[in-house]
């Protein structure tokens, strides 16, 4: 079968779902044929270990652009993609077009209609809800504008529109399935659960980098790693660090990630400065996730301090399981699918989101329960070993394709 993914907004690689996926079809047989974002001066068609990587890079002339924004800021249509899809179509025999996230599901529905061809939306989150705590606290003239046109609130009544045209609907988590099927009346079985999970194979052989270790090793480090932004709770875990400090003077909180509004950061680091932490937080920037491991292994706690939202109560994140695979305790807040499955397998402690003592009151107990650190260390990683792991999920992501192979 010929697959043709479609990344609107993103080059490709990285980007850790899209590449397990797409390998692990390539390995069932399939034909990838990948399409993505391109960068000036870079390849716009490239062999990527199987996957055959087409870049587009869109023409930036304000003609062009308001071309494309008037049309898909009514309608949701992305001209240029569209015109993109249908060219793929006439020189690649596609049988299933693959999309990822939301905004670019009703362009590759219309194309896929008009073919006869089949497609599939994998929504790695609740895009409306996701946009709406992404906007808090922005406000550019540009957030303002887009903000009234391309609102959450229309986003929502597009999905609920176009999702029951699809044919399959992939998400990343059982409580994103429950909601896509009450609050958008999909059937059930046209929904699949692929998770976020880790390949262990790929992810235990990456090196771990001693240089680092070493610049830690007599910090008790207390870490977050992943991206920022307004939903994720930074300011929760900054908070925290007043009581964790006071209890363990060589704690350190390191904010491994970044990529958000340089606004936010800011704003991050003026609550640090605010709470006078700032000699105990550190800011690493983004790193490659090559690194990841590493800053996993020197850390003695790891944090997921998100906000309970509509966002993040349906949706996982990648670094619950990749600290559980490196055998960490965990402080997550009771975002609720983070709490079920921390709470099902007693890899760390649940606290109320925001509650910033409540946190720091985790952590202290973590730091002076060694056993209970190493218990729930050992009880995450048995548990992505039989069964959060990617092997599970690709095999049921192969097994789908199976189906539209009949």
């Amino acid at each position: 079968m010929n697959i043709c993914m479609v990344l609107e907004d993103r080059y490709f690689p990285p980007d850790i779902r899209v590449e397990k996926e797409a390998r692990a079809l390539l390995n069932a047989g399939h034909k990838i044929i990948l399409l993505s974002l391109g960068r000036e001066g870079g390849l716009l068609v490239e062999d990527v270990r199987g996957i055959q990587v087409i870049r587009i890079l869109p023409p930036k002339n304000i003609l062009s652009r308001l071309h494309r924004f008037i049309p898909f800021s009514l309608f949701f249509v992305d001209s240029f993609w569209k015109a993109v899809l249908e060219d793929i179509m006439k020189h690649y025999k596609i049988d299933v077009i693959h999309v990822h996230d939301l905004p670019m599901v009703k362009t590759a529905q219309i194309v896929a209609k008009k073919c006869g061809i089949s497609i599939i939306a994998d929504l790695h989150e609740n895009f409306p809800e996701a946009l709406k705590e992404g906007r808090k606290g922005y406000r550019s003239l540009y957030t303002k504008i887009s903000g009234s046109l391309l609102s959450p609130s229309r986003f929502n009544r597009m999905a609920k529109s176009i999702l029951l045209q699809i044919d399959h609907i992939i998400t990343v988590i059982d409580e994103g399935k429950e909601f896509y099927s009450q609050e958008y009346g999909i059937p059930k079985n046209k929904i699949s659960v692929i998770m976020n999970t880790e390949d262990l194979e790929h992810y235990d052989a990456i090196s771990i980098q001693n240089n680092l270790l070493f610049k830690w090793q007599n910090n008790f480090v207390v870490s977050y790693i992943g991206g920022f932004g307004p939903h994720r709770g930074i300011d929760t875990a900054i908070k925290a660090m007043s009581a964790i400090v006071e209890a363990i003077p060589h704690a350190k909180l390191l904010l491994v990630g970044g990529k958000g509004s340089p606004s936010f950061e800011q704003s991050m680091r003026d609550l640090c400065k605010e709470l006078e932490v700032e000699d105990y937080v550190e800011f690493t920037g983004w790193v490659d996730f090559q690194q990841v491991p590493t800053y996993i292994a020197l850390s003695s706690v790891c944090l997921i301090p998100h906000h309970a939202s509509g966002h993040t109560n349906s949706t996982i994140p990648h670094k619950l399981f990749q600290y559980m695979a490196m055998k960490k305790p965990i402080v997550t807040t009771d975002c609720v699918p983070l709490k079920r499955i921390v709470e099902e397998t007693h890899s760390g402690i649940v606290v109320l989101s925001g509650d910033a003592r409540a946190m720091a009151e985790a952590v202290i107990r973590i730091y002076h329960n060694p056993d209970l650190a190493r218990q729930c260390g050992e009880n995450g990683r048995k548990a992505v070993e039989t069964k959060y792991n990617w092997k599970n999920e690709s095999e049921k992501l192969i097994k789908l394709y199976v189906r539209f192979s009949e």
